[in-house]
């Protein structure tokens, strides 16, 4: 029983590993992060909502990142066919889901993107997007392999599905942050200049269509060029936060502008620890994903396999794409668009499909024989 225990501890260890250190460096940072900026944000939360226990919020932050954590290891696990089955049954469900949580789902400040479970709200979009990376990876991969396979029409047409699902809720942050990741496939895949400048004017009509359409989406983008009013309310208090951390910030707990920004805990989450942590705080955070998006590039470029080389960049993509959203909304540089930071934000879905989308990146990039096209510097 014993030798028994010690294999298997003995085999965990050697894939253990296996994984690409910084990026495991820079996970455990954020998910540490993710809990630390929790507790700076959750009194302020608690006592707007009126819940009497003061980090009500951070507790459930850090389950929710030790949930992150055995989600992340589970993905990572996977090896590249085990990887494509289940992201293609996750998006399988996912999709369908957010059709559903459109038309059954509560309606929370106006958007149908929830299910209810009891201890949390289930947001499937969030699962929905590293599963439809892989997927798409796939679909291109295959294209790049076999020219006359339809990889791209696949993709593009599964695309479509998913914007129709999610401007129905409707979640229009998310669909651009879709569009911008398959985007970035389309080209990494060999996509010829015309049909990116064809799916660039595209992509614009689009932008002009929900503009006409979604009054929602209209409303955000009018406040955006015009930040006066009532309406602008949270943008104006996240950079007078922002303005008031200075440079080494007013200290842990400290933070006083936080108390009256609506989720602070969750969309406004960088402006809460500028204000508390300061510049460097703020500048470190971006360095960190920065980080994250260097080595992750960098280590997929060296990929030998196509799928797996698209698939480990939409990834980092997708996580890099959707901090700077954050970060840009919170500095008022684009219109407010209810995008969590990945892993720091407060949220099982988004701390879920964050992690998710992790342990995919950590399953493709970790040290295998013969996945790499060469060897590159020794890792220290």
């Amino acid at each position: 029983m014993n030798a028994a225990i010690a294999d298997r501890f003995g085999a965990a260890y050697d894939r253990l590993r296996t994984y690409d250190r910084p990026l495991l460096i820079i996970a455990a940072i954020l998910f540490a992060l993710g809990i630390l900026f929790s507790m700076a944000a959750s009194p302020a939360a608690t006592a707007r909502i009126r819940i009497e226990e003061a980090f009500y919020f951070a507790g459930r932050q850090a389950a929710y990142a030790a949930i992150g954590i055995v989600v992340m290891f589970a993905a990572a696990s996977l090896d590249p066919r085990g990887l494509r089955r289940a992201a293609t049954i996750i998006a399988a469900i996912a999709l369908p889901l957010c059709g559903l949580a459109a038309w059954i789902g509560p309606e929370i400040k106006g958007a149908q993107r929830w299910f209810e479970l009891g201890f949390f709200s289930f947001q499937p979009s969030e699962v929905l997007k590293p599963a439809l990376i892989v997927v798409w990876a796939w679909m291109l991969g295959e294209t790049q392999r076999a020219a006359k396979f339809p990889g791209r029409i696949v993709s593009i047409a599964l695309y479509l599905l998913t914007a129709a699902a999610l401007l129905a809720q409707p979640d229009v942050g998310q669909t651009a942050l879709l569009g911008l990741c398959l985007g970035a496939l389309l080209i990494l895949s060999g996509m010829g200049l015309r049909y990116v400048i064809g799916g660039g004017v595209l992509a614009a009509f689009g932008a002009w269509a929900i503009y006409s359409f979604y009054p929602h989406a209209r409303e955000r983008v009018d406040t955006f060029l015009n930040p006066e009013g009532d309406a602008a309310y949270q943008v104006n208090r996240a950079l007078d936060a922002i303005a008031a951390g200075g440079v080494f910030g007013r200290g842990p707990g400290e933070g006083v502008i936080k108390r009256s920004l609506p989720d602070a805990h969750a969309d406004f989450v960088f402006a809460v620890a500028a204000e508390e942590f300061g510049l460097l705080a703020s500048i470190g955070l971006i360095a960190l994903f920065g980080a994250l998006a260097f080595r992750g590039l960098s280590r997929a470029s060296r990929l030998n396999n196509p799928f797996e080389q698209l698939a480990a960049a939409g990834l980092v993509v997708l996580l890099v794409a959707q901090a700077a959203i954050h970060i840009a909304v919170n500095l008022s540089l684009l219109p407010a668009k209810g995008m969590t930071l990945p892993f720091i934000s407060f949220g099982g879905s988004s701390m879920i499909g964050s992690a998710l989308a992790l342990g995919f990146c950590l399953s493709l990039l970790r040290d295998r024989p013969g996945a790499f096209l060469y060897a590159g510097r020794a890792r220290t």
